[in-house]
């Protein structure tokens, strides 16, 4: 198997697991793993500091953009009324 062919089975994993655990974190991670699983493919290398930094970057930005895209609205209003809870 080619370092692409194992980087895409790793993401297919990410996904499968992101499906048992619906977080949104893995699918983040799964998305990033296909960034890496592209760059070995168009480089034919394979570069362990290279492929850290990618799936980091990759990692972090998918999962802030997930994290944006499917908030819920309501997560973050703030009450009307005072709360009996204010001191």
């Amino acid at each position: 198997m080619e370092i692409y062919q194992i980087s895409i089975v790793v993401a297919i994993a990410l996904a499968i697991t992101e499906l048992l655990t619906l977080t949104f974190i893995f699918l983040g991670m799964a998305g990033a793993m296909l960034c890496v699983a592209v760059i070995q493919y168009f480089t034919g290398t394979f570069s362990w500091p290279r492929e850290v930094i990618v799936f980091v970057v990759a990692s972090v930005a998918v999962t802030v953009l997930f994290r944006k895209i499917y908030r819920n609205k309501t997560d973050q209003t703030r009450l009307k009324a005072d709360d009996i809870n204010q001191y």
